[in-house]
């Protein structure tokens, strides 16, 4: 009998350009230093996530997972393919339906916009998936999620269908979807995303309470964070 493949990560990730990531925070930081911190999130991400892990992990890009500075941060065994679809619900169901059709037992979805996001949390999620829960997700503070994961059998096409994304209702639209398919949902402890100035406060008070020597440390934010704040300020 084959062996049963690792379990799926999926990193969603835009190319960090200058107005067109992170433009809420360009009032703070400018267009050029939003791109920059939001490349420093990507790289941390890169580490963090990566190898050696207990799961495959997959870069799924907008637009191009082959430009910069992709290739050079995201370098194998990450796999790395373009997004799929319309809206981000169309991009979700399309890459967890290309990672069950491989054979997966399960798969889970994170975002880039919270760095300081700790490997561990996203053990929890693949702990209560391989515990039996269909499903499992780390609440955002904002009423999204940071990372949903999903077994095979969750009805993966159905979840992320008519949810109002970018909205304070996207965790409580996709819990009720799962509750009305009969999938049981396990919430974690929330955790933040970055998407505004004032949430820039909250990302430098993580970074202060975490062991700048664990693997997971977000060094790279941490340094750019630092630099910004000096550019700022002079």
């Amino acid at each position: 009998m084959g062996q049963t493949p690792a379990p799926s990560l999926l990193l969603f990730a835009r190319a960090p350009e200058p107005g067109r990531v992170k433009t809420r925070l360009s009032p703070a930081l400018g267009a050029a230093g939003a791109a920059r911190l939001y490349r420093a999130f990507l790289q941390d991400a890169a580490r963090a996530y990566g190898p050696p892990a207990p799961w495959s992990a997959v870069l799924c890009a907008d637009p191009d997972p082959h430009a910069p500075p992709f290739p050079a941060l995201f370098r194998a065994p990450w796999r790395r393919r373009r997004q799929q679809g319309g809206d981000l619900g169309a991009r979700l169901a399309a890459a967890f339906r290309e990672e069950f059709s491989a054979g997966v037992w399960a798969a889970a979805a994170v975002g880039s916009d919270h760095p300081a996001l700790p490997r561990r949390r996203l053990e929890e999620v693949f702990e209560r998936l391989s515990a039996g829960v269909p499903a499992a997700v780390i609440p955002a503070a904002d009423g999204g999620y940071c990372a949903i994961g999903l077994r095979r059998e969750a009805p993966a096409q159905e979840v992320f269908r008519d949810i109002p994304w970018s909205s304070p209702d996207v965790l409580d639209a996709t819990v009720t979807r799962l509750s009305g398919a009969a999938a049981e949902v396990a919430v974690l402890a929330p955790s933040f995303d970055v998407d505004r100035p004032e949430d820039l406060a909250t990302l430098r008070a993580d970074i202060q309470s975490r062991d700048p020597a664990a693997a997971d440390f977000p060094r790279a934010t941490a340094a750019v964070l630092r630099d910004l704040a000096g550019e700022i300020s002079s």
